[in-house]
């Protein structure tokens, strides 16, 4: 079997082999010295009806401090910086949407690229596939494709050149398929794969975060798809990160562990659409079936393709029908309902959309779970937790079974900032009380989803163990 460092090495052979795939080596970090004057066009088309020319110095204005902001690794720096926005007096709203721009977008050559840099803690390395059709101020669907081990993992393996072949083969027709999307293909690591290990997950979910400073990425068209390990992994990692994706495609995949299955009502805003054969003899379709029975009991929109007789593969009509489908959804970026199953304490899975978990009442024993593959053990609580969130206007109404700590996050498309919110909890009432914009609070929680995907200008946290009716948001200075 070729090892991950095999692969890993790949990132300095693909752009120094003759036949290497062309690198493409933009940097997220962006300096003042790179703004200019025509990112005017993206303000007015991000902004739309908040635009208002006489205020275009201070978007720009804004957007260089926006830009050093998300470049500097300095907590204290990053404080002074929102300071600094705040005197700027735009609305906290105009700011939130300008953090989507970026300086580093260009208009890219269609083809496809390898990215290897550092992001953050992170390495990521991945392929980029750019279509015909790309323009930097076009929002450009994001399909993430996830291949198999299979090519890799014959007997001799495959040798530099082959691999690079074989991605490069991989991308050409998911180009083709995809046609008018960005392709993201991140390099596979074998010992890790594509989760369900955290190391794992991040190989996936950090290029998705970082593709965003090299091209115009569509946050309400974003896509997952994958094929047998591929289809498992997107079930894991769907269940994981629900609040960035309109439709997952997991193709002769399955979630067989209960800490996956719990979590499966936090796909309420997903669009799932999945293939299995019934004849398929390498992973059973029974699983799946399960899956697509448990998902129509709750009552979500799925679309579940099961076929007979075509094995473990899907042949080409199967898979154009998928991408059809897949690609016909939208996602709403702000819900109106929200719901999330969990028993892990990480809360960074607890997460979905305007709703986060942070402590359950009775989390019960911790439980250390072995992983089959990736870095491991992983640790889940005994006891689950559950919230069912809903929004009308400023009124919100919760139902929760054991959470002792919660979060709401709002902005102006979700609630008018100019009169009184209510939030009511499995009937009582937990708050009640205007709520202040806060740009700082709303940068760091770009930083936690990733700058761009979505932006709250405001927050409530709710101790369920005690009523509260008071505002946790600062004043916007």
């Amino acid at each position: 079997m070729m090892r991950p460092r095999t692969l890993l090495a790949l990132a300095i052979v693909l752009l120094t082999c003759p036949v290497a795939i062309r690198a493409q080596t933009t940097s997220p970090a962006t300096t003042q010295s790179t703004i200019s004057a025509d990112l005017a066009p993206l303000f007015e088309l991000e902004l739309g009806k908040l635009y208002a020319a006489a205020n275009a110095p201070r978007y720009q204005q804004a957007h260089e401090l926006i830009e050093r902001y998300f470049s500097t690794p300095s907590l204290k720096d990053r404080s002074a910086i929102s300071h600094q926005l705040q005197d700027i007096k735009l609305d906290a709203a105009v700011v939130g949407r300008l953090v989507r721009v970026r300086a580093s977008w260009q208009n890219v050559a269609p083809g496809t690229y390898f990215i290897n840099q550092p992001f953050g803690p992170f390495e990521v390395k991945y392929f980029l596939g750019v279509p015909r059709s790309y323009k930097r101020d076009v929002a450009t669907p994001l399909v993430i494709v996830l291949p198999t081990a299979d090519e890799f993992v014959t007997n001799p393996p495959p040798d530099n050149k082959g691999v690079i072949e074989i991605y490069r083969k991989w991308m050409a027709e998911e180009l083709e398929r995809q046609r008018d999307a960005i392709v993201l293909m991140p390099l596979l690591n074998l010992d890790e794969l594509y989760g369900p290990g955290r190391i794992g997950m991040n190989n996936v979910i950090q290029p998705m975060l970082q593709v965003t400073d090299v091209v115009n990425i569509d946050p309400k068209r974003t896509y997952l798809m994958g094929h047998s390990m591929g289809g498992h992994a997107v079930w894991n990692l769907g269940l994981h990160y629900p609040t960035y994706f309109a439709s997952i495609a997991p193709l002769a995949g399955a979630a067989n562990a209960d800490w996956q299955r719990l979590r499966l009502m936090g796909l309420s805003n997903v669009y799932p659409v999945i293939w299995h054969d019934a004849d398929d003899q390498i992973v059973p379709v029974e699983p799946t079936r399960a899956i697509v029975r448990a998902l129509r009991g709750m009552k979500f929109d799925l679309s579940y393709i099961e076929t007979k007789k075509l094995g473990h593969n899907p042949p080409t009509q199967v898979l154009g029908q998928v991408v059809e489908t897949m690609r016909a959804r939208t996602r709403e970026l702000y819900p109106k309902e929200v719901l999330i199953q969990t028993n892990k304490p990480d809360t960074a899975f607890n997460r979905s959309d305007w709703v986060q978990i942070y402590q359950p009442i009775r989390p019960g024993k911790e439980q250390l779970l072995r992983l089959q593959h990736g870095t491991g053990p992983m640790t889940v609580n005994q006891n689950t937790c559950n919230v069912r969130a809903s929004i009308a206007g400023n009124k919100v109404t919760i139902q929760s079974d054991n959470v002792l700590l919660l979060r709401l996050y709002f902005n102006d498309q979700m609630i008018d900032f100019k009169m009184a919110v209510t939030i009511t909890v499995n009937g009582k009432t937990r708050f009640e009380g205007f709520l202040e914009p806060n740009i700082d609070e709303m940068l760091k929680d770009q930083v936690f989803l990733g700058r761009g995907w979505r932006y709250y200008t405001a927050v409530v946290d709710l101790d369920l163990g005690t009523p509260t009716t008071r505002p946790t948001t600062k004043p916007a200075s």
